[in-house]
């Protein structure tokens, strides 16, 4: 993968105009993204993230700032996709409350440190590790999984998962939903993580944006790009997620699992290519 659009690359303009060009542009990648992402997170109860940071990355205008601010992006992004698919969840019964209660201190704890050292961490790090995960969900969605008794150690898992999360810039769903399946029905730990997705991303930006001033700096340097992206991201999710969540309703648990498991195949392979030029290109 590379950036294959360089539509406004090196930018010098006003930091806190918005240039039109830009912002129409970075609004057609909101829409695919949104359409894409908002159908991810009602299927499999992810942020969208899998989905933001392959996409920024690679069309985001200009090549100035690095990974970090492709995953704060994704971030952001990821506050919308977790709130629409929650909702949708939510109503559909699917959301079990005591897991979130369990799961969202921890989460939000490791999410915030996360986000925060993805400005030290090297690009090709991100991208390769977003692929291994990817790969490591297609293999577990393949997998026969008992239900056992009980719940898994969700309190000393949260801070872990809260911390890759945020340094990836994705929503958690990738580890949270293999988690929660092991003692909940596909459906409600899919709706689970949704929503506890949403919760963890919207206080890791906040704590970011309050105390780390780079990171303003940065969304301040893209904003005519990310206005519209977030822009599209907003119009497409209310349909896309309540599409996608009444399809989960509809669909066997099996079949569900299949175009999971060929959907995150997929994708990690596309994300080990593009961590293999970066690391050859820095």
């Amino acid at each position: 993968m590379h950036r294959a659009l360089s539509l406004g690359a090196g930018y010098t303009g006003p930091m806190l105009g918005i240039d039109p060009i830009l912002f129409v542009y970075g609004g057609v990648i909101g829409i695919l993204a949104g359409g894409l992402a908002g159908a991810l997170g009602g299927i499999a109860g992810l942020g969208g993230g899998l989905i933001y940071v392959p996409l920024f990355y690679a069309l985001m205008p200009g090549d100035q700032q690095g990974i970090a601010l492709h995953v704060m992006a994704s971030m952001v992004a990821i506050v919308a996709t977790g709130f629409f698919s929650a909702r949708s969840h939510r109503r559909l019964g699917n959301v079990h409350m005591a897991c979130c209660r369990q799961l969202i201190p921890g989460l939000i704890l490791g999410a915030g440190l996360g986000l925060w050292l993805t400005l030290q961490v090297p690009e090709a790090l991100v991208l390769l590790a977003l692929a291994l995960l990817d790969g490591w969900i297609a293999f577990d969605y393949g997998r026969d999984v008992k239900r056992q008794a009980g719940q898994p150690p969700l309190v000393l898992c949260s801070g872990p998962i809260g911390y890759v999360s945020g340094t990836l810039g994705i929503g958690g769903g990738t580890m949270l939903v293999p988690l929660l399946r092991r003692s909940l029905p596909l459906r409600q730990a899919v709706g689970t993580s949704a929503a506890c997705g949403f919760a963890m991303a919207a206080a890791a930006v906040l704590v970011n944006m309050l105390f780390e001033h780079e990171w303003r700096a940065m969304l301040a340097g893209e904003l005519s790009f990310l206005a519209g992206a977030w822009a599209g991201i907003l119009l497409m999710l209310p349909a896309s997620t309540r599409f996608a969540a009444d399809m989960h309703r509809r669909l066997p648990e099996e079949r569900m699992r299949k175009l999971l498991r060929a959907f995150f195949a997929c994708l990690a392979s596309v994300l080990l290519f593009a961590a293999m030029i970066a690391h050859f290109r820095s």
